[in-house]
């Protein structure tokens, strides 16, 4: 057992000592591909956590009220989220496809719309708006996430937003009906009830769904892996996936476990900063 112990403190301080030693290499060396995979994974996460938790909050509050047919749209809306991811990822990248008999293209010249790119498209979305409106070329920090990366944002949240949605409707099943009788006796409007008694009441689990979306979406990998083209030119390769491509692919052990330590202290820095700005504002009842 001694040695056993002494064996794994030596590589974890050889190890550390690599890590923490390439940390100022990173830093210093300005790597291209690390100011881009932190942008890709800012714009990944600022245009998933919103849309996901808005529309698993609607879903849930519409869910809850028991409508006809509701069990069945609840078996197909979790469906993605327990279908694998590798193989659903898979089916999203050929209905994306480029070519003009791709489903979603079809179904675009149908409608009389110029066929897309999609996954091929290194292009911010704000740029090809730019352009499609005659405004000519945007620089780079203004042009948007790509098209590529969107469609990615796409998939991110139509799977996770079944899952989003169960936990919505469980704490919607924690709030006492009694407090949104008495409102609407009083002569509260449904809008009323929702905005002053249950988005309130629902902020622990609004609370708790950000920050388990925050740092799912910096250590998401197998979507983007498999939906990941060259031709994006990078646009989609967010931090995890630069590690691994710095680790697996380029044989560079020390600099990806720099880059490694770095994203879980931007992991562990952007969860102290979620507790103090939500921390305060949640809201047990």
């Amino acid at each position: 057992h001694f040695l056993l112990r002494l064996a794994a403190a030596t590589v974890f301080i050889i190890g550390g000592w690599i890590m923490i030693g390439e940390i100022p290499v990173v830093v210093a060396a300005g790597d291209p591909d690390l100011w881009v995979g932190l942008r890709a994974t800012l714009f990944y996460a600022l245009g998933t956590i919103p849309f996901q938790l808005g529309i698993s909050m609607f879903l849930a509050v519409l869910l809850f009220q028991n409508l006809r047919g509701s069990g069945l749209f609840r078996v197909m809306y979790f469906m993605p989220y327990v279908t694998p991811v590798v193989a659903s990822a898979a089916v999203f990248r050929q209905l994306f496809s480029n070519r003009l008999q791709a489903p979603v293209n079809a179904g675009m010249r149908l409608l009389g719309l110029e066929p897309l790119q999609w996954l091929w498209e290194p292009k911010g979305i704000f740029e090809l708006l730019a352009l499609k409106l005659g405004l000519g070329s945007w620089p780079d920090w203004a042009a948007g996430p790509s098209l590529a990366l969107v469609v990615i944002m796409t998939f991110s949240i139509w799977v996770f937003v079944g899952y989003d949605t169960v936990i919505y409707m469980a704490g919607l099943g924690n709030i006492p009906k009694e407090l949104g009788e008495a409102a609407e006796v009083d002569g509260a409007s449904r809008w009323q009830v929702f905005r002053h008694i249950t988005f309130p009441l629902l902020s622990p689990t609004t609370y708790f769904l950000t920050l388990i979306s925050v740092i799912g979406t910096f250590k998401a990998f197998n979507h983007i892996w498999v939906m990941r083209l060259d031709a994006a030119l990078g646009t989609t390769d967010t931090f995890s996936v630069v590690i691994f491509t710095e680790f697996f692919e380029k044989l560079r052990y020390g600099y990806a476990s720099a880059m490694a330590f770095i994203l879980f202290a931007i992991i562990l820095g952007l969860t102290f900063v979620n507790n103090k700005l939500q921390g305060s504002r949640v809201f047990y009842g």
